[in-house]
């Protein structure tokens, strides 16, 4: 494949071109998301990871503080306690908080709320995660959600996560058609007289469940040149899924995207995994150049042809990454490998 060499280098950052050798050691991270179990008592028509009640098993502490004592030794920020439906754990998500705490690490937990269905309720399963050292709390919500769980359910956990001290932000999960926005979700708050929480609306992406169930003329698309440019989220938010798979990023086809997997905790370390990551060429040119020049690049060197209006770049990611012909372009690019690992 005829490819100026210049048009494949990846940008690098003064302290890697300084430290050649030390590229893929310690290099710090801002966000770790570990999805602690893909349980969750509600059965969402989008939901990503297809999370459900007939889900089993959850991470085990030893791989959790083996994470978490490698995200502190790597800057790490922030962790994101996610699922699934993490508050089904009970206690051991009190004891999860408190190992991230211990460590120095800001917490967050990203939830549905199903158990907020009154305030003492509430106030009673936040209290032991507001002592454990709980920093911040996601609530997901949309038409969806509401299926299972009221919007009260919401309020009531938003006002008890302020009585402990912890931020609360409210992600609401949009198509075209969606009755759950920012405008009615800012009157009942109003209603029942509870100060309103940083809140966005963050489109229904059709991965997942949401692939089967949410019509493509429902998806709130906009052109590809809106999220141009580098991505903040690939290798700057490793996640680690309930099953050990590590991922370079949370976004909700992961699981399902080999090229975004860079090992499983039962058969590498966390270490290790994120060493490969920080080595790979596509991880890099995704983080560094951008998934839409990544589109750019596979049209200009072969007859391969992307839509022009995606949802987000999530979005456009998995539908270039979940592309067989667009993956053997990528091999011949060198920035991935299709040919099947063998033994040393």
């Amino acid at each position: 494949m005829d490819l100026p060499e210049a048009t494949l280098q990846i940008p690098t950052d003064a302290a890697s071109a300084q430290t050649p050798n030390a590229v893929v050691n310690r290099r710090p991270f801002r966000c770790l998301t570990l999805m602690v179990t893909n349980k969750c008592p509600l059965q969402c028509a989008h939901c990503g990871p297809r999370s459900g009640p007939w889900a089993s098993g959850s991470m085990d502490m030893d791989v959790l503080t083996e994470v978490l004592d490698e995200a502190v030794a790597r800057a790490c920020q922030i962790v994101n306690f996610s699922g699934g439906e993490p508050f089904i754990l009970g206690h051991k998500l009190v004891e999860m908080i408190s190992a991230a705490s211990a460590r120095g690490l800001r917490t967050r937990i990203t939830t549905g709320a199903y158990w907020s269905s009154s305030a003492a309720k509430a106030a009673q399963r936040l209290k032991p995660l507001a002592e454990a050292g709980l920093n911040q709390l996601f609530i997901s919500s949309s038409d969806s959600h509401q299926q299972f769980v009221s919007f009260a359910n919401v309020v009531q956990a938003t006002s008890a996560a302020r009585k402990y001290g912890i931020e609360v932000y409210l992600a609401l999960g949009t198509s075209k058609t969606s009755l759950t926005g920012i405008r009615t979700a800012v009157m009942e708050f109003e209603k029942a007289g509870v100060a309103i929480p940083w809140m966005v609306e963050s489109p229904i992406i059709p991965f997942g469940r949401a692939e089967e169930n949410i019509a493509s003329t429902e998806l709130r698309l906009q052109s590809v040149a809106n999220f141009a440019g580098p991505c903040s989220s690939l290798t700057e938010n490793p996640t680690v899924r309930p099953d050990g798979q590590i991922t370079g990023c949370a976004v909700v086809f992961g699981e399902e995207c080999p090229p975004l997997s860079f090992g499983r905790i039962n058969q590498a370390s966390f270490a290790s995994a994120l060493d490969r990551m920080d080595s790979n060429p596509l991880a890099q040119w995704i983080h560094k150049v951008g998934v839409v020049e990544l589109k750019r690049l596979i049209e200009e060197v072969s007859p391969i042809r992307f839509p022009d209006s995606y949802v987000n770049i999530c979005h456009l990611c998995g539908d270039i990454l979940s592309n067989p012909e667009a993956l053997g372009v990528l091999d011949e690019l060198g920035m991935i490998s299709l040919a099947p690992e063998t033994d040393p």
